[in-house]
């Protein structure tokens, strides 16, 4: 794999926290592009802007890193290594013990860690998460996303842009990571997840597949049912 068609891309508020700092660096060490955009309080803008500058850029792929996430370099390697057009790390959310992430079957009891794989999502959380280019251009082409001119010139694509969408209950309102999620399902692409991957979402401190399950101890391998009770 050539990193140098790789950007890693950094939606940042005020700072970026140390364990993600320390391994950004490793991955610029190892070739990545990395780029942080700091001070945006509306994440999508941010993300629209960094994905379009990013394909203008001729980057091939494209790897979504929170700044609160906690991640090993060598898990970069391992979501290009699968060939897929979607792919991601998934983490719980901080202080609830839920999923920031949809698992497409919620009844399944899924294995993380030791023995994990590739699952299907619903709706991805964007933290972790590396995209091809394809994906970019088919959303283009098949919802009619327009190109947006900014004040200095640039054009942006809003293929972050939340969106409502109707549901059994009445409307669902879909943030900037799910609502892309939707339209790359929209557009005929699958949402996978590589389960043995592990990350730590950092809030009073790192939360991560236990904690949905539980909390703590930390385990090499943990069987949860994303809408049940679990065996760890």
């Amino acid at each position: 794999m050539d990193n140098s068609r790789c950007v890693v891309l950094v939606p940042a508020g005020r700072a970026i926290e140390p364990h993600c700092d320390y391994s950004l660096r490793q991955l610029e060490g190892a070739g990545y592009a990395v780029r942080r955009l700091f001070g945006f309080a509306q994440v999508d803008v941010a993300r629209n802007r960094l994905a379009s500058e990013a394909l203008a850029d001729g980057f091939e792929e494209l790897m979504w890193i929170d700044s609160d996430i906690a991640f090993e370099p060598a898990s970069v390697e391992r979501l290009r290594g699968h060939g897929l057009p979607i792919c991601c790390g998934v983490y719980p959310k901080k202080i609830e013990k839920a999923w920031s992430s949809h698992f497409a079957d919620e009844g399944a009891t899924i294995t993380f860690g030791q023995g994990g794989g590739l699952v299907e999502l619903r709706y991805a959380a964007a933290g972790f998460l590396h995209l091809r280019r394809q994906v970019f251009s088919e959303m283009e082409a098949r919802l009619g996303l327009p190109r947006c001119r900014e004040a200095n010139g640039a054009t942006t694509v809003p293929y972050f842009l939340p969106m409502v969408i109707p549901s059994e209950s009445g409307h669902v309102y879909l943030g900037e990571d799910f609502a892309f999620s939707e339209r790359a399902r929209r557009s005929g692409f699958r949402i996978m997840a590589d389960t043995t991957i592990r990350l730590q979402h950092i809030g009073i401190y790192g939360y991560s597949w236990e904690d949905v399950a539980g909390g703590l101890p930390r385990l090499a391998t943990a069987r949860i049912r994303p809408g049940g009770p679990s065996d760890v």
